[in-house]
């Protein structure tokens, strides 16, 4: 019988000053687990070097979910996300409809990081980065993560939503996740982590 595989009791001590990316299936608690990092991270930190990316999309169901759906951004803190972020592979109804989202995704995402790089601070956070990288240029991100002490992501990692239309998003996601992981200092899958504290929502950052 295989051995069970550790679970891992991930702290805002054990993140800051590393490269961490989390990755789990939709739905499974990736935007849960960085707030609450990000909670312990605002206790060690001056909120005003933390930067956040929001990418996610707003709740579907189980899948999908902002930082705001577990904290209350005022404060310092500099919080950045799109007007509007599309689900392509769940909105589109044909190939072009998924390049299309992708696309626009990436139109919107994509100032977001020129912003962080024009204005760097020490702590980053980006929220569903996967969405971006079914366009966007992995490179881009890595620039970012260049710039900053600390980087947290959480990346969609899974089989619910591989259907794609044939368009390739699907493989191109989970390729540059893949790359992405080798820049990192820590890479964690949800199913390994236990959760350590109740959440509840929370109130700290500034919405910029």
């Amino acid at each position: 019988m295989a051995k069970n595989k550790p679970i891992i009791r991930l702290r805002g001590s054990e993140v800051l000053g590393k490269k961490v990316l989390i990755l789990g299936e939709a739905g499974s608690g990736k935007t849960k687990i960085a707030a609450k990092l990000f909670q312990e991270l605002t206790a060690l930190v001056n909120p005003e070097i933390i930067t956040i990316v929001d990418m996610a999309p707003k709740r579907i169901n189980s899948v999908g979910g902002k930082m705001t759906d577990y904290v209350n951004m005022i404060g310092g803190v500099k919080y950045l996300s799109p007007e509007k972020v599309y689900t392509p592979r769940l909105s589109g109804t044909t190939a072009k409809e998924v390049l299309r989202y992708a696309e626009l995704n990436r139109k919107a995402m994509e100032p977001l990081l020129y912003e962080y790089i024009q204005n760097p601070t020490e702590v980053l956070l980006i929220n569903d980065v996967t969405l971006y990288l079914q366009a966007g240029e992995l490179e881009k991100i890595l620039k970012c993560i260049k710039l900053t002490k600390t980087f947290l992501a959480t990346a969609y990692y899974g089989k619910k939503l591989v259907e794609d239309f044939g368009t390739g998003i699907s493989m191109r996601e989970k390729m540059l996740t893949d790359k992405l992981a080798t820049f990192m200092d820590l890479v964690v899958k949800t199913d390994r982590l236990r959760e350590m504290f109740t959440m509840r929502k929370i109130t700290f950052g500034k919405s910029q």
